[in-house]
């Protein structure tokens, strides 16, 4: 096995992300898919902990909805609007899902080019690839967040006896929680190499499944060294939204002064939509940038891994 190439791949993925704007929009939209590798798992942990139960907010909609009509609130051709504007925002939403799952499948593709040939390659090229492998990548999309939530119910039936105070053990809670944050984890990382499999190597789902599960027993410890890393550089971005927040408001700031002065409601509101506007545009290309940056690496790191090997940071320092 070569040692690490973590510096290569953080630097080529930044020269892409950075560098190519024509990446933006796939990494904008690649974004709504989730961030490879761990962090999803981990937010949805963090939600599980806080008391969050996967599809909670659908079903207190559909409740809200169940009792309005059950009242008379909402009338049968209100109902009618409401259903039509479900299906409305239903087929929008599958068309930016299925934009999405293409734009990750895009990226991936022109990552993996870049690295053997050394150049980047035509998007148009990459987009045709990530339309043929929409449908396996989006299937191991759903089979993740299935997995995971799965994972996240099992933590939380084994709490609500601890915090209802009722009978419950906190080594069963205990074990559960270490067996879900197992299961969360590998199948996080075993998503980002069958994505790799399925798009640069034209495997089949399962053949990608099986060959990613015998790279990630390979390289384990070089997977959670990147991933751990990865979050590390999420905490930072986190941070890069806050100020963007902040700067974005600056415009609201001086509006409120300038109605003041003037006792006008239409210059704080014009300074409203003008922060507002500005902290969009900040938002989107943070994310589209870190997208880019994230998937990048992991493809660049998987096109090492599966053709020479990676040895672990912490195995290189202690040989």
């Amino acid at each position: 096995m070569k040692t690490p190439l973590y510096k290569q791949a953080f630097s080529h993925s930044w020269r892409l992300a950075w560098k190519h704007h024509a990446l933006w929009p796939l990494g904008l939209f690649a974004a709504v898919l989730g961030q490879m590798g761990i962090v999803d798992f981990l937010t949805q942990s963090w939600f599980t902990a806080r008391g969050y139960r996967p599809g909670e907010g659908w079903s207190l909609l559909l409740s809200l909805l169940k009792s309005d009509l059950q009242s008379g609130v909402v009338s049968g051709g209100v109902f009618a609007w409401i259903v039509l504007l479900g299906i409305t925002l239903f087929g929008v939403w599958l068309l930016f899902l299925f934009v999405s799952v293409v734009s990750q499948g895009a990226l991936v593709d022109i990552v993996a080019r870049s690295t053997k040939k050394k150049q980047l390659p035509d998007v148009g090229p990459s987009w045709h690839v990530g339309v043929s492998h929409a449908g396996r990548v989006f299937f191991v999309h759903v089979c993740k967040k299935v997995i995971l939530a799965l994972a996240g119910i099992a933590v939380a039936v084994s709490a609500y006896p601890l915090l209802l105070g009722t009978a419950g053990s906190p080594v069963v809670f205990l074990l559960v929680f270490l067996a879900a944050s197992f299961v969360g984890i590998v199948v996080s990382f075993l998503a980002v190499y069958t994505i790799g499999y399925i798009v640069v190597e034209e495997y089949r789902f399962g053949e990608a499944v099986v060959a990613a599960w015998r790279l990630f027993v390979e390289h384990w410890l070089v997977s959670l060294e990147v991933g751990l890393f990865l979050f590390g550089i999420n905490i930072f971005v986190a941070f890069l939204v806050v100020v963007a927040l902040f700067v974005s408001l600056v415009p609201a700031f001086f509006s409120y002064l300038f109605a003041l002065l003037f006792t006008s409601g239409s210059i704080f509101a014009f300074g409203i939509a003008i922060s507002a506007t500005l902290f969009l545009i900040l938002f989107f290309l943070i994310a589209s940038v870190f997208s880019v940056f994230v998937i990048s690496t992991w493809t660049y790191l998987f096109m090492q891994m599966h053709k020479t090997g990676l040895r672990s940071h912490i195995l290189h320092w202690l040989r």
